[in-house]
Order: structure tokens, then sequence, then C-alpha cells
């Protein structure tokens, strides 16, 4: 019985670690490319800036659990969208090489137990594959598609530097009050990120203002009869808290 809850600990601290992974490696190639640290998390670990300081803490938000990493530029130029492509590559990249650690350690040692080195070959693997490939997952893109984005000389790139400016505020404030509005405008211009972008705009109304906008609500409920219940459902239940 010990040896199972032990087992069944290191598989999940195990993956914990492939996340981890995946998400410094997004994080070390934005440090190399200049840009300052915002966020790290993975799991219960948090790790942020907070009044230009590095402050450690216990992250208590369940939708961080699957990791977080952000750096930002101290400036915005031109070359941000190609270091931001970079940035979003390392990420697959880490994983890949996680796996291949992984994987010759679990065929190269002979070890007592080696499920878990196993089961971290293949997570590191599976997050590889799933993140590289272009696709959209939810109301966001794999890495892969932004990392295709990022890169097209089309307005596709400027949406995506909005997206990232965007998350990384609200990731660093867990709050969308400090977004830029017209970031928010150039997200809902883009049709594969409209209804976040009018999501981010009530939620910035309301942290504002202390009110919905009664035109944009009206968009913003008329687009949700065409979203997936289950990222409606979401969606609303963020706005309900702010009401309370």
């Amino acid at each position: 019985m010990i040896v199972n809850i032990i087992e069944i600990l290191g598989i999940i601290i195990m993956l914990f670690v492939v996340i981890g992974v995946h998400e410094l490696g997004h994080l070390i190639a934005g440090l190399v490319q200049g840009f300052r640290f915002e966020i790290f998390v993975v799991g219960p670990l948090g790790i942020k800036r907070e009044n230009n300081e590095i402050k450690v803490y216990l992250n208590k938000n369940i939708g961080h659990y699957g990791g977080i990493a952000s750096t930002i530029p101290a400036n915005d130029n031109a070359e941000n969208s190609t270091k931001f492509s970079k940035i979003i590559l390392a990420g697959p990249i880490a994983s890949l090489i996680l796996a291949v650690i992984l994987g010759s350690l679990y065929f190269l040692l002979n070890l007592n137990n080696p499920i878990i080195i196993l089961i971290g070959a293949l997570a590191s693997t599976g997050i590889f594959f799933i993140t590289l490939i272009p696709m959209k997952t939810g109301m966001f893109f794999s890495d892969g598609k932004r990392y295709q984005r990022l890169t097209s000389n089309g307005p596709e790139r400027e949406v995506e530097l909005a997206v990232l400016r965007v998350i990384s505020n609200y990731s660093k404030d867990d709050s969308y009050i400090n977004v830029n509005a017209n970031d928010i405008e150039i997200m809902i211009s883009d049709e594969h990120y409209k209804y976040f972008g009018l999501f981010t705009k009530l939620t910035y109304q309301f942290e504002t203002n202390g009110n919905f906008d009664l035109e944009t609500k009206n968009k913003f409920d008329e687009l949700s009869k065409t979203m997936p219940k289950s990222m409606v459902k979401f969606s609303n239940k963020e706005l309900e808290k702010l009401t309370k």
C-alpha cells in the first residue's frame, strides 16, 4: 500500500516536472531574447514579479496548474514577433529534449522500478507532438499554430502579439484591468479570437467602470450561441464572479 502511494506521488511529481520543463523552455528562450521575467507557474509552485521584486508563492489557481511562463519585451518593436516565435517554439523543443533524456535513461539504466521514468518520457513526447501540431485548442492555438501565425506576414502576426501581451498582463496581475485596450480590439477583429476578445473587453470594462457595456454584452451573448457549451459555461461563470 505504501509502495503504491509512493509510486503515485512519484508519477504526479514526474508529470509536473514534464510540464515544468516545457514551460522552462518558453521562459529561458524569453530571457535569452532579453525579455523581462514576469511569471512562472507549475502546479502549486508560483514565481512572479511583483512591485519589481521576484516573489515565490503558493499557487491556488487551479487554472494555472497546467503551467504558465511569461516574459515580456522591454519595448515594442518590429523584432518582437520573431523573438516571440522563438519563445513559442522553445517549449516543444524542451519537451522533445526531455523525452529523449528520459527515454534513454529508461532503456540504458537498469532501474528497479522504471515506470515513472517511462511515464515521464511518454508524457513529454505527447506534449511535444500535441503542442507542435498546428491546431486550435479551445479559444487558443497550439504552440505550432501560433508559431506559424507569428512568422506570417499577414494580420495574424499582430493578433498573436496582442494576445500574448494580454495573457502576460493577466498572468501577472490575475486581472485584465492593466491590459491595453487597443490589444483587446485587435483580438476582437480576428474571427478566431473574437470570443476571447469580447470576454476580455467585458472583464476590462467591469474592472474599470464597475459595469458591462450593453452593446459589448449583446455581441458576446450572440456569439456565445455558436461556441462550445463548456467554453460558454466557463466564460459566464468568470463574468458572474465579477458581479458578486
